[in-house]
């Protein structure tokens, strides 16, 4: 097992809440009582089982439900269960540089988990000043959008260009030391972002459009670009993230699916580009999952220690 493991992709919060389920359970525990129909993939003692140092946990809350209000009340209720979770002992917000390093060095010991913030899609915000108070306590990823289009940017399922506001957005980002999150990004959006924002990039979870053609993954030229700004690719072990012939209900997929788009994205990327951004908290469970990912301590099985955190603990200490 690698000594640091990271996820660059977890809605623990909005799984907590949206789905009412009680994240520090062990994972049989939650599965046995869970009504849900989708088979849980993560519980934080499930992460701590697995070794798991650090993932990126998100603040989210679904444009497509309420008001700005509404989605804005929300990413403050799932801050702050996050904090409450660490003020518990269960995890440890990573703020500040000093933060990570001293992460990096108690977790051995302690095994406790390390949470680097993400906004998954900047609706919240009503303008871009209002980022502000949420880096104050301790946001340090943002994705400009997710899925629909917004005020800033052109999702993946309602394409369109950056916008002025979004442009100002980036501009704020980079005051404050928040890195970009290229994830459900329009492809024209994508694009304009990486050419209008100098600080860190990403895509904390998506899959190569070569092989799943849709708006959602990334284009080989976009993973190319992404690697020549020295970010990294979470890849999601989520089968319809895999092969676009695969349908709920369907069986699960081997784990060569998953494998597939691995080598992919290595060879035009590098192998030290690449790395795990599971979304197992991310609306799909088990079911949905390739064959032999059952749990976090299956991912072991994927890469070397580079894939499974390496890549990942090496980009956030570049500009962290």
């Amino acid at each position: 097992m690698p000594p640091f493991l990271v996820d660059a992709h977890l809605d623990l919060a909005w799984n907590a809440r949206a789905l009412g389920r009680d994240l520090t359970l062990s994972l049989e525990a939650l599965r046995a009582q869970d009504p849900h129909p989708d088979t849980p993939l993560v519980t934080l003692p499930s992460l701590k089982e697995a070794g798991v140092a650090l993932a990126f946990a998100t603040l989210f809350a679904d444009p497509r439900e309420g008001a700005r209000e509404d989605w804005e009340e929300e990413v403050y209720a799932q801050l702050a269960l996050y904090e409450a979770w660490e003020r518990g002992g269960l995890v440890r917000v990573l703020r500040e540089r000093a933060d990570l390093l001293a992460h990096l060095e108690r977790f051995p010991q302690d095994g406790v988990l390390g949470l680097v913030l993400l906004l998954e899609g900047a609706h919240a915000l009503e303008a871009p000043e209002d980022l502000r108070p949420l880096r104050k306590r301790g946001l340090r990823l943002l994705s400009l959008t997710w899925a629909t289009g917004n005020a800033y940017a052109g999702g993946n399922a309602e394409p369109g260009p950056l916008t002025a506001k979004g442009q100002a957005l980036l501009q704020e980002m980079a005051a404050l030391g928040v890195a970009l999150d290229l994830s459900h990004l329009a492809e024209e959006a994508a694009w304009e972002a990486l050419e209008a924002y100098r600080g860190p990039v990403c895509a904390t979870h998506a899959n190569c459009r070569a092989l799943v053609p849709s708006e959602r993954h990334l284009s080989d030229g976009l993973l190319r670009a992404l690697a020549g700004r020295e970010g990294v690719l979470g890849l999601v072990p989520f089968n319809a993230f895999l092969d676009p012939a695969w349908k709920r209900g369907m069986p699960r997929l081997p784990l060569e699916a998953f494998l597939r788009h691995k080598a992919h994205a290595e060879a035009l990327m590098g192998g030290g580009r690449v790395g795990l951004g599971t979304d197992w908290d991310g609306g799909f469970g088990l079911e949905a999952t390739p064959q032999g990912l059952d749990r976090h301590r299956d991912l072991c099985a994927l890469g070397d220690e580079g894939f499974l955190g390496g890549n990942w603990l090496r980009w956030l200490l570049g500009w962290f």
